[in-house]
């Protein structure tokens, strides 16, 4: 009995292997699809900063409009790093908390002043892309064979990685909150194609959408 009982255990563990290393495996190639797809639309973003930058500040006195632009591009230009690179930085803090099924925000929320705007930008993303936002979660808790509310896809993640991304920026609290409507228009305005991306890539690895209790990992033999 007790050889069938450490035979049993043998087996469970390395089960849970075989398991843990699929899940990896698929984490890393959904985030080279999104870190591809988030790299062109950062770098689109930064080459029109520029301009988009002044229709952001019609209502600023043309001193401090002229102010915050100068910090603004020298802080996008003298960073040490890229902008999609830190951005990717902190989306992994998120895919680490999906392997290791913490279901909750990896990053402290924005400042009092900028969570009412953010919180309508997302609301805004999730409403629009809410069908296929529930697809790719249910993906998700068919991959960790756990259901999870909190995934790496929720739109109110990807700004809240852009915000912590622009600490490097050597630029002061208002400076960077002009930043957000930038990345909203130009980056989750175009969300939709990182989420069918995202969503297309899990299905190619045949992460299929159901109850995370009937989950299957990788291929059947009738696929």
């Amino acid at each position: 009995m007790a050889v069938l009982k450490e035979h049993n255990n043998a087996k469970l563990f390395t089960l849970a292997i075989v398991s843990k290393t699929h899940t990896l495996d698929v984490v890393k190639r959904v985030k080279v699809v999104v870190d591809r797809k988030m790299l062109h639309l950062l770098d689109g973003m930064v080459l029109n900063v520029a301009d988009a930058l002044f229709e952001e500040m019609l209502d600023l006195q043309e001193q401090d409009a002229l102010a915050w632009h100068f910090n603004i591009m020298r802080g996008l230009k003298s960073a040490n790093v890229s902008m999609s690179d830190e951005f990717s930085t902190f989306m992994n803090l998120s895919w680490v908390h999906l392997i290791n099924r913490r279901d909750r925000q990896t990053l402290p929320n924005v400042t009092a002043d900028l969570m009412p705007l953010l919180k309508s930008y997302s609301d805004r993303n999730a409403n629009h892309y809410k069908i296929l936002l529930e697809e790719v979660r249910l993906r998700f808790c068919r991959l960790i064979k756990q259901d999870v509310q909190y995934h790496p896809f929720l739109p109110a993640n990807f700004y809240l990685c852009f915000w912590h991304a622009t600490e490097k920026l050597d630029l002061t609290h208002q400076e960077r909150s002009l930043l957000l409507p930038l990345f909203n228009r130009f980056v989750m305005d175009r969300f939709g194609q990182v989420l069918a991306a995202a969503n297309q890539t899990l299905a190619e690895l045949h992460v299929h959408v159901g109850k995370p209790g009937a989950y299957s990992v990788g291929p059947t033999s009738n696929q």
